[in-house]
């Protein structure tokens, strides 16, 4: 086990995913809960202690004890919470108390994800540069973040837009026992206002603390359910006619022949390489017999395609997407297109 005690706070309502699972059980387009994907910004997260800290009904009520144990195995820790608290820095110092943590720690939201180029163990603050994510949501509920030359925090601040920095979601302190002693001072200090994390952090800076800010990539934000659906649109799921779609179409009976050598629509190609750069999932289906799978593949291949399962020999007939829908996969969670045969357009659909 390394050194470092990973900390995710998820004992909130989940107040902007109404009708919803709590978020961070909602399931994402790769079979992950969006708490794993979250937990992916720490690339051997596994080797490290964790600690997670949700509410009694999310967890006995709908499923969220034993969903957190089969994704995460049963060493995973978890504290129970009766009723929100006054806001995540508290729900964070009652889990250090709690579960008795000592040493670094690195507190993890769970609706963002991102790759870190460094070890966050240590006073430090994710940020990444808003000129660089121009697609960022929600920007001015965003924690903003003042570095200076040397990428030093001088400032964070909740909701004012000062600096083109934005807080992720990762933060990182040197010692569990300095969190609670700026977190005290803080609640001794402040009002009843809702205490974030980046508060702890101010006072911490104020108290003579040196933070790092660390830029990182990748970055994916999911904080609304309107994000979160956006992200699951990115990464659907494409099943995909081949002949007449991505090759000109070709037949067993009459010229041009499966035999031939297949022309790609180049326009539609694009399209599907764009789609899969995305996070789309392509499963192709043909009426090509199943002894056509080798030249068709690397047909497909050579134009940059890749794909989650290819189909052979299916009916040449008409076909059917069934799928069911439910808030947490709306309406409609199923969509047809019929599109000319040879049209080089898939774009305007798709």
């Amino acid at each position: 086990m390394k050194n470092g005690t990973i900390i995710l706070p998820v004992a909130g309502r989940s107040s902007r995913f109404p009708g919803t699972r709590p978020k961070w059980l909602l399931t994402a387009p790769s079979g992950e809960l969006m708490l794993e994907k979250a937990l992916t910004s720490i690339g051997d997260y596994k080797e490290h202690r964790l600690v997670i800290g949700a509410l009694s009904a999310h967890l006995n009520e709908m499923g969220g004890r034993g969903a957190i144990k089969r994704a995460l195995g049963k060493d995973v820790e978890i504290i129970e919470f009766e009723d929100t608290t006054k806001g995540p820095a508290m729900t964070v110092a009652e889990i250090v108390k709690r579960a008795s943590v000592t040493g670094s720690i690195f507190i993890k939201d769970c609706d963002s994800w991102f790759t870190t180029p460094v070890d966050p163990f240590e006073n430090s603050i994710c940020v990444v540069d808003l000129r660089a994510a121009p697609d960022t949501r929600n920007i001015p509920g965003k924690s903003f973040v003042i570095l200076n030359e040397n990428s030093i925090v001088e400032e964070i601040r909740e909701k004012y837009i000062c600096s083109p920095f934005i807080s992720v979601g990762g933060y990182g302190f040197n010692e569990a026992a300095r969190y609670l002693e700026l977190y005290g001072a803080l609640e001794r200090d402040s009002s009843d206002a809702e205490p974030f994390i980046s508060h702890v952090i101010l006072e911490g800076i104020r108290s003579g603390e040196v933070f790092k800010g660390i830029n990182v990539e990748d970055y994916h934000d999911v904080g609304t359910l309107e994000a979160w659906n956006e992200y699951r649109a990115s990464s659907s799921l494409y099943v995909m006619d081949i002949d007449g779609v991505v090759f000109r179409n070709a037949g067993q009976y009459t010229a041009p022949f499966w035999d031939d050598e297949d022309v790609p629509l180049t326009q539609n190609v694009e399209r599907l390489r764009q789609l899969l750069r995305n996070g789309a999932q392509i499963v192709f289906v043909t009426s090509r017999p199943e002894r056509y799978r080798a030249k068709t593949e690397a047909a497909l291949a050579a134009l940059g395609l890749s794909w989650h399962a290819a189909i052979f020999g299916v009916t040449h007939s008409r076909r059917f997407l069934v799928n069911d829908f439910a808030p947490s996969n709306s309406y409609p969670s199923a969509v047809a297109i019929n599109v000319h045969r040879n049209g080089d357009d898939l774009a305007k659909y798709i």
